[in-house]
């Protein structure tokens, strides 16, 4: 029998009936689909894959996939490829789970509406309470650690590569345990993930693995970036910067932390083109100034210290900048 400290014991408590439910309704299919946001992170790679093995796991009959768009960086390293689906999977029963994900337009694949019945696991404020089981945290730092509390409340054995993958979503989320969001209960969990045998050294090494590209886009953002009077530092990246830089607008914004830990900066950001969505994408993230409810007025949200708006032409972007100067000064 485990022992696990009191605040870890109390928040299983809590899960335990939600839990029950869930896998309640996971017994019902014979088919699984596990679907997360349009350009994924840690925590979106780290809680499919933690609860898709984990289902494949303990259910071995069952047909679990995991679902979404691939990252070349991530996907084949740190993660498996995402399953490749057929249209035609989706004509039989299937249950839906989408992790990390607070509104139903961020789902990176709509073949979830498809569904027999559908699940939503998330810790964003819930703006959208969608689904037939409706599961949100908005205490907890990450969905990856929603999913640890969920599996010890289930008791069944997690696996190395199933505590490797919620660590890695824990970390990636909490901003390798930095942010206001991390308490506690973040690394009495990350210690339990550890304790099942997981390899510190080869998770933190692709977690924020970088090639020559990488360097030369940082090397644009420290010749370009700017800052307002109140302490907003932003870069921007058109579509053509991005193919001289070869470089995605996903990669791109992953150096917005560039701006961490210096002083004089409050709030940062990365403005990337997007040419397939038709907007501009805007990562903000702030070293204490709530900036949730802000992103929400730009079409967005997100974490108090981390968040993100969209732009729907660059003529915003100059608007944007000044209501975050004003916002923050």
């Amino acid at each position: 029998m485990h022992i696990y400290s009191k605040e870890i014991e109390l928040k299983i408590k809590e899960y335990k009936k939600t839990t029950k439910a869930i896998f309640s309704l996971v017994e019902k299919y014979d088919k699984v689909a596990i679907f997360t946001h349009l350009s994924p992170d840690f925590d979106a790679f780290g809680s499919q894959f933690g609860l898709g093995v984990y289902l494949r796991d303990h259910y071995p009959e069952k047909d679990i996939k995991i679902i979404g768009q691939s990252l070349p960086l991530y996907n084949g390293e740190l993660y498996p490829e995402m399953d490749e689906v057929k249209d035609e999977w989706f004509n039989d029963d299937f249950l839906a789970i989408i992790v990390d994900t607070a509104t139903l337009d961020r789902v990176s694949d709509n073949r979830y509406e498809k569904a027999n019945h559908l699940i939503k696991i998330d810790h964003h404020p819930n703006v959208d309470p969608y689904g037939d089981i409706c599961f949100v945290d908005v205490t907890s730092v990450a969905v990856a650690e929603m999913i640890a509390v969920m599996l010890l409340a289930d008791g069944r054995t997690i696996s190395k590569d199933v505590a490797s993958y919620l660590f890695s979503g824990i970390v990636g989320d909490s901003g390798r345990f930095k942010y206001a969001s991390t308490t506690s209960l973040t690394f009495g969990i990350a210690e339990i993930l550890t304790s099942l045998g997981i390899d510190l050294n080869y998770i933190y090494n692709r977690l924020y693995i970088q090639n020559l590209d990488d360097l030369r886009c940082i090397g644009y953002i420290l010749n370009n970036f700017k800052i307002t009077k109140n302490g907003f530092a932003y870069y921007v990246m058109d579509e053509a910067t991005l193919q001289e830089l070869n470089i995605t607008a996903e990669r791109a914004k992953e150096n917005v932390n560039v701006f961490a830990d210096i002083r004089g900066i409050k709030v940062w950001a990365a403005i990337t083109e997007r040419t397939d969505t038709n907007e501009w994408r805007v990562s903000i993230r702030s070293a204490g100034i709530p900036i949730n409810e802000f992103a929400q007025k730009w079409r967005g949200g997100g974490h108090v210290q981390a968040s993100g708006a969209s732009l729907l032409n660059r003529e915003e972007i100059d608007v944007f900048v000044k209501e975050m100067d004003e916002y923050i000064g």
